[in-house]
Order: structure tokens, then C-alpha cells, then sequence
């Protein structure tokens, strides 16, 4: 399900992306890349969690609530999650990340178009997935069995 949502969003960018780049052709490449990213960095940590589903021997969905317990395909998810935010950081802070994203607009519509705020919005949001984990580690969340 996952999967199938990160995919919508891509065709969503994809489709509305179109008008953009009849507008300015040169912007092309810049989607292209922005569409394969998103579909490959967007998918990889569910793809994990299906396997770890599938092949890891966990009882539900609910066990990615619980990192403490050691489940090493929960722990490659959690892994996969950081590095991804650390991908997101250096790309928006030190590889012009921000300023794709003002130059290629409709991949953040109604968004203010400013590469400081949307670095901030960015730290906003990796300081809430943090929170979420931490909560996570330490919370004795029960998990349901099938």
C-alpha cells in the first residue's frame, strides 16, 4: 500500500510537471531526475519493510513500532529512513537541493518558494520523525498478533 501511494505521487509530479515543461523545455531533465529519485528514495524503506514482512518473521505491520526488540529488518528500515534524511540534508543544504526545488515549482505547489524556508520545513520535519522514533525506542507499544 505503501508503495502504491509513493507511486501515485510520482504520477501526480509527472502529470502536472507536464505543463511546466511545455512552458520551459529546459526544465526536463530536472523533473526526470526529480521523478526517478523520488520513485527510488521514496520506495526503499517500504520495500524493506515488505521484506521484512514477508521474509523476517514478524508478526504484523505493528512490529516496525518496536526497533527495541532487534528485529534486524526492522533495524535495516530505521537505517534506511536516517540515511535517507541525511541524503535529504546534503542534498538540500549542500548540493542546491532548495534551489532545484524553486526552480522546478510544482513539486511543492502552494509552498512558499524559498530555499531557507524549505530547508526549514525540512529540519521541522526530520525533527518530528526523530521525535517519532525516540518515541518509538522507548514506549513499550504493544504488538498485535495476527
Amino acid at each position: 500500500m505503501f508503495v502504491a501511494v509513493t507511486c501515485i505521487n510520482v504520477l501526480y509530479l509527472k502529470f502536472h510537471s507536464r505543463e511546466r515543461i511545455r512552458q520551459q523545455p529546459e526544465l526536463a531533465a530536472g523533473y526526470q531526475r526529480l521523478i526517478w529519485g523520488y520513485l527510488f528514495w521514496g520506495n526503499l524503506p517500504w520495500i524493506i519493510m515488505g521484506l521484512g514482512l514477508e521474509l523476517g518473521g514478524l508478526p504484523s505491520i505493528f512490529s516496525y513500532f518496536r526497533p527495541r526488540n532487534g528485529n534486524p529488518f526492522v533495524l535495516a528500515f530505521f537505517i534506511i529512513v536516517f540515511a535517507v534524511w541525511i541524503l535529504g540534508f546534503w542534498w538540500l543544504f549542500l548540493a542546491r537541493g532548495a534551489e532545484f526545488l524553486v526552480e522546478h515549482p510544482v513539486v511543492l505547489t502552494g509552498f512558499p518558494l524559498n530555499p531557507t524556508l524549505i530547508r526549514l520545513y525540512y529540519c521541522l520535519g526530520i525533527a518530528g520523525g526523530i521525535a517519532a522514533v525516540l518515541f518509538m525506542w522507548f514506549s513499550d507499544i504493544p504488538v498485535p498478533t495476527r
